[in-house]
């Protein structure tokens, strides 16, 4: 299956070291005014078989306390080649920290 985000796994490490469930990242999503803040959309997130838009990246990144650049995997930041680490990235199932 082709990855749809990159940023899932990231997502899903930054609500695990907060402790949070999948329900409590939808809840503060939804206080913040994601009204499609749903368990299922992160579970489809950090899946990584949904595609992530700017304002859902904004609220995710609101919401985990983290700037928005924080939601992408540390080897985009360091990368000169950003196709091919994109490419690595979207081929490996837990992204690349």
């Amino acid at each position: 299956m082709k990855a749809l985000n990159i940023i899932g796994p990231k997502v899903r490490r930054l609500r695990h070291q907060r402790g949070w469930s999948q329900n409590d990242l939808a809840i503060r999503l939804q206080l913040l005014g994601m009204e499609d803040g749903t368990r299922g959309k992160i579970s489809k997130i950090e899946s990584r078989i949904i595609w992530v838009s700017d304002e859902d990246m904004l609220y995710l990144a609101r919401a985990l306390k983290v700037d928005m650049k924080d939601l992408y995997p540390a080897v985009i930041h360091k990368s000169r080649l950003l196709y091919e680490v994109i490419k690595e990235v979207k081929s490996s199932r837990y992204g690349v920290s």
